[in-house]
């Protein structure tokens, strides 16, 4: 894990890149020291052009907020070391990816007693140089906002660096499995954490990072389509959908014109069944509306139906038959592309539900999806 070690660390790595420049073969001529020796702290604001925001960002002027699971900061710059400024109205997990990383390198736990932004360490020691640095919200909105002020680089911000936009956008919508609930568990059957949390490595995230896809990540643990799981009708996804977040002071309304995804993944049902109180008129009169609704958002996105993968046996059965026949409701009524895709369950149970996936298994699922979008798709 790397973290901050003050100037006195800064120095050093300075001189062991230096160091490691001069072993590599490279001539004690061909280094600027000028410049290394004005080298500072450099104040990055999180609208500067070296930032990209990833996510359903809300400006309040001099920072950003970010709710929702897989919302995320990209820093372009040349140094050494990086710190944020930030601060969480509750608590928040942040993955730190360094420089292209497939795996994060190290978590931040965002949870401050006083109201106030707090400078966080993020990385130190790094070889002096080009460096990208994404921080990568991995825990759900309903756990805690995250406010990004900016963040300070021993260096200088470089936009330049920033790597190339992805050509596709898909939007993940979603329950707990969407969220990546208890996918990091080291067993399954132990009290839920939330640093077990982590929506990169759900499905939803595995399929982004296959498919070189940027992504928002629209989930919310126990939320369903028409009830949820605890019998409740309050606070169901297509009442949060349109939001920036779920339950903070600081959620607004989102302006859908500002992102429109090639494809939008909707996963709804498990909950639904879960509670008990499920009705089958009342599912697919649900799933319709919300589906036209992200039709009259998003008009050229086409519009995956997915089930899966906790649901087995007769649960299993009558969701994706409550979900085809949404699906002909929905053709019948001219609205076009529109797709149906089914998750193997994860394993059998007695009661029609399964723990949540871990991380292996929300990547085969992953695996599943994103070679039938290429298909379907004709993406690369």
């Amino acid at each position: 894990m790397r973290r901050m070690v003050g100037n006195l660390g800064v120095i050093i790595a300075l001189f062991f890149s230096l160091l490691l420049i001069s072993c590599d073969g490279e001539s004690h001529n061909s280094i600027d020291y000028n410049t290394m020796q004005e080298i500072e702290w450099t104040w990055i604001p999180y609208d500067s052009d070296a930032v990209r925001i990833t996510g359903r960002g809300d400006s309040k002027g001099n920072f950003v907020v970010l709710m929702w699971s897989g919302s995320a900061v990209t820093v372009g710059f040349v140094g050494v070391s990086l710190e944020a400024y930030v601060w969480s109205e509750e608590t928040a997990y942040l993955d730190v990816f360094v420089d292209g990383e497939e795996h994060p390198s190290s978590m931040i736990k965002l949870s401050f007693p006083e109201e106030n932004p707090t400078t966080v360490p993020v990385v130190s020691g790094l070889p002096y140089g080009p460096h990208v640095v994404t921080l990568y919200k991995r825990t759900e909105s309903s756990f805690g906002d995250w406010l990004f002020y900016g963040v300070r680089v021993f260096g200088r911000a470089e936009k330049d660096l920033l790597p190339p936009l992805p050509e596709h956008k898909i939007e993940f919508i979603g329950n707990s499995i969407t969220c990546g609930y208890d996918v990091l568990i080291p067993s399954v059957g132990m009290d839920f954490d939330m640093a077990y949390q982590d929506s990169y490595y759900s499905y939803a995230g595995q399929t982004a990072k296959i498919l070189g896809a940027e992504a928002h990540i629209i989930c919310g643990s126990g939320r369903g389509i028409y009830v949820n799981f605890n019998g409740t009708m309050a606070g169901r996804i297509p009442e949060v959908y349109g939001l920036t977040g779920t339950h903070s002071p600081l959620v607004v309304a989102w302006d859908h014109g500002q992102w429109h995804p090639d494809v939008i993944v909707m996963n709804l049902g498990t909950n639904d069944f879960a509670s008990g109180k499920n009705d089958s008129a009342h599912f697919v009169n649900a799933t319709v509306d919300f589906v036209q609704q992200l039709r009259s958002l998003h008009p050229d996105a086409k519009i995956v139906i997915l089930d899966g993968p906790m649901l087995v046996g007769e649960y299993m059965a009558k969701c994706r038959r409550y979900l085809d026949r949404s699906k002909e409701i929905l053709e019948g009524m001219g609205v076009a592309d529109l797709f149906r895709f089914s998750l193997e369950p994860k394993g059998e149970n007695p009661l029609g539900l399964n723990s949540h996936p871990t991380k292996d298994k929300a990547i085969v699922d992953a695996e599943s999806l994103s070679a039938w979008m290429r298909s379907q798709f004709g993406w690369n």
